[in-house]
């Protein structure tokens, strides 16, 4: 039985100082991290910074994947 993949996208946003950040988004429009979706940025995002708190648990989400 195949599982299907789960895709997981990449939204850049800002984090707690304001600082463009690349988020991971979940199916509910929520960052993993807990920070909600907002249009805004004007351009593409200048920066290759990753939030931190949206890593880790995208590092859980895929541990709890492998089989």
């Amino acid at each position: 039985m195949r599982e299907e993949a789960i895709m997981h996208e990449m939204w850049c946003g800002a984090d707690a100082s304001g600082e463009p950040v690349w988020h991971v988004l979940a199916d509910n429009g929520l960052t993993l991290c807990g920070v909600e979706k907002r249009e805004g940025l004007n351009g593409p995002p200048s920066t290759d910074e990753h939030c931190f708190s949206c890593m880790k648990a995208l590092q859980a989400v895929m541990a709890s994947t492998e089989s």
